[in-house]
Parts: C-alpha cells; structure tokens; sequence
C-alpha cells in the first residue's frame, strides 16, 4: 500500500522547512478547500532554484518577499521552473521572475496554453462557451456556477512571464552541480513538467502524482486535447518506466510519499473503475449531465458542477475514441446522448 511519510509536518505558509538534502519546501496559499500549494527549493551553486509560484494575491507576495529575504546561505534566486500552467502554479510567475530577475524554465505547450487563457480572460469573448455546455446538458445553474467560477479564477492569474526558457521531456537541467531529468505528460495538463534528480533520490512531481487526490482529467472550452483521458493514462503508464524506486516524492499538494509507482498504479485502477461504471450504464441513452451521476456526482454544485461534467466528457470521449461506445449528434440542441457500441 501507499504510505505518506509522516515525518514530515507541512510548514506553515511562508515558512521554510528542509524536506530532503538541499531541497526546501513551503507553502503558498489558495483560497478555497484546498487551501496550500507546495512550493519546492533546491540549493544551487550560487542561491536557489524555486519550482512553482503559487497563485496571484497581495498576500502571497508578500509571504514570498518575507521567505526569499530570510534565504540560508546566498538569497540569490537562479531560476524558476514552472510545472503547468494552472493558477496555483503559474499564478505569481511573471511577477517572481521580476521581482528575483531569474530565468524561467516553462514547457512550450504549458506556454501556449496560458497565453491562451490570458487572452480569454482579456477578451471575455464568451462566444460558443454556452454551446460547449449545452452539448453536455448544462442546466442554467450549471451555467451560472461556471460564471462564477471562471470570474473567481480570473483573479488568481497576475502577469504572465515576458521572457522563458523553454523545457521538454527528456532535457537536463543543471541545479546544485548535479543533473535533474525532466519529464513530461499530459491529461490533467497538456505538458505538465516534472523532474526527478539523477541519482533518483528525489521526484518533484507537482499534480502528477498526490497522496489522496485524484488529479482533474477533464474537456474544457479551452482544451487542447482532444481525448485527455488516453494521454493521462499513456503518461501515467510512461511515468511507471520513469520514477525511481527510491525516490522521495515531493507534490504539489498534500504531503510527501515514497513509492510513487503505487501512487500511479490506484490513480490508473481509478480511472479504469470509472469507465467500468460508465459501461454498465450505457445499455441505455445517456446525456453527459446523466453520467455524471453514474460517476458520484450529482449533488455538486456551482463551478465543481461543471468540473464533474467536463471529467465526465472526457472518460465517456475515451470510450467513444476506443470504440466501445456510440455518440448520438442528431439532437436539434446540440445535447450529445451515449450508448454501448
């Protein structure tokens, strides 16, 4: 079974607590039920090399100014690498890079998709977003719940970075004289970095593996996948080849864990039990909004409302692209019905 390695108490937020030789960990804030994001530091030859920036808020900079003012040994920063382009992430990004005048190392996909998004939010061009949900057959409140919830997320974004370096899966990056590989895969992301040190002693995986969540695989409006669902269980069987045994795994929520690999393997068996439901209630027509209620969720509400609607989307799309399952497009209002193949 997975254990979480109790030793590890988190800190509190701002506060700077060595989680394993020469790699520190804090805490930013986020405002909702998951109230933290893990932020990680590792010792460079001259300063410190951050991963992850936490989301936009007056509050979380100024934690960060107090943190990088209270540095042991040089307050340099050397870079900043972010994981992907979720707010929790990327949210303080362009402001950190300014403020520590550091490169920053993104994924180009990652990239892309933020300049998307930022343009989205700058335009409000809401054009097809109701069409997009019709076809899942969104209820009105569905739809103001998703109003609300993008204006909310609207607010945890500040500037993007203006100048990056980007990083692929497979490149090296030099961090305290020693190599760290980096690895990517897509899903909850379209290509979510994670890095791992040469000697496999340490994993930083950001949301890709996480002691007790399940990472959002979901179709948005604003998806560049297709058929997230195949790519997150293509990188989640990749990662198996990737982890090391004996590495300590430092996520991005939650506490740390050792056996990453059986981490991986329940987030897999989840998702292979989903699909397994979806198939039992498919002998009848179903609408997105229906099986979502096969899957559990049928009494969320506002924006998670429409977040189990999109990860519905996305697993009975992976039934549909395997051939299992028929999508009827005929109805006049746009609203997609499924049945076995």
């Amino acid at each position: 079974m997975n254990k979480l390695n109790n030793r590890f108490n988190p800190p509190d937020f701002g506060e700077l607590i060595r989680v394993a030789d020469g790699v520190l960990w804090t805490r930013m804030k986020i405002p909702g039920k998951l109230d933290h994001i893990n932020i990680y530091l590792i010792e460079d030859t001259d300063g410190w090399f951050i991963v992850d920036t936490g989301p936009q808020s007056t509050e979380n900079q100024e934690l960060w100014k107090t943190l990088l003012s209270n540095l042991p040994g040089k307050a340099k920063v050397t870079g900043i690498l972010v994981t992907h382009s979720h707010p929790d992430h990327i949210g303080l990004a362009g402001w950190l890079q300014d403020y520590c005048a550091a490169p920053l190392y993104i994924s180009e996909k990652e990239m892309r998709q933020a300049l998307n998004e930022q343009n989205y939010r700058n335009t409000k061009d809401y054009e097809g977003l109701n069409r997009f949900y019709q076809q899942l057959d969104a209820s009105p409140a569905d739809m103001e719940g998703l109003e609300e919830g993008l204006s909310f997320f609207d607010t945890l974004y500040g500037p993007l970075p203006t100048e990056v370096t980007l990083v692929k899966s497979g490149d090296t990056i030099q961090i305290g004289g020693a190599p760290w590989s980096l690895w990517s895969g897509s899903g909850h992301s379209i290509e979510h970095i994670c890095l791992q040190k040469a000697s496999g002693d340490i994993l930083i995986s950001g949301d890709q593996i996480i002691a007790h969540i399940t990472p959002f695989v979901g179709i948005s409006y604003m998806s560049q996948e297709a058929d997230p669902l195949a790519g997150w269980l293509y990188s989640l069987n990749d990662m198996l080849d990737w982890i090391s045994p004996k590495a300590l795994v430092l996520p991005a929520h939650n506490k740390p864990l050792y056996h990453g690999e059986q981490r991986v393997q329940q987030v897999i068996a989840h998702h292979q039990h989903c699909l397994e439901k979806l198939l039992a209630s498919l002998t009848e027509w179903h609408t997105v909004n229906g099986l979502s209620t096969v899957l559990g969720w049928k009494n969320k509400r506002g924006f998670a409302r429409c977040l189990a609607l999109e990860e519905t989307f996305a697993h009975v799309t992976f039934l549909v692209n395997s051939g299992q399952v028929v999508c009827d497009d005929s109805d006049p209002s746009g609203i997609l019905r499924y049945h076995l193949a």
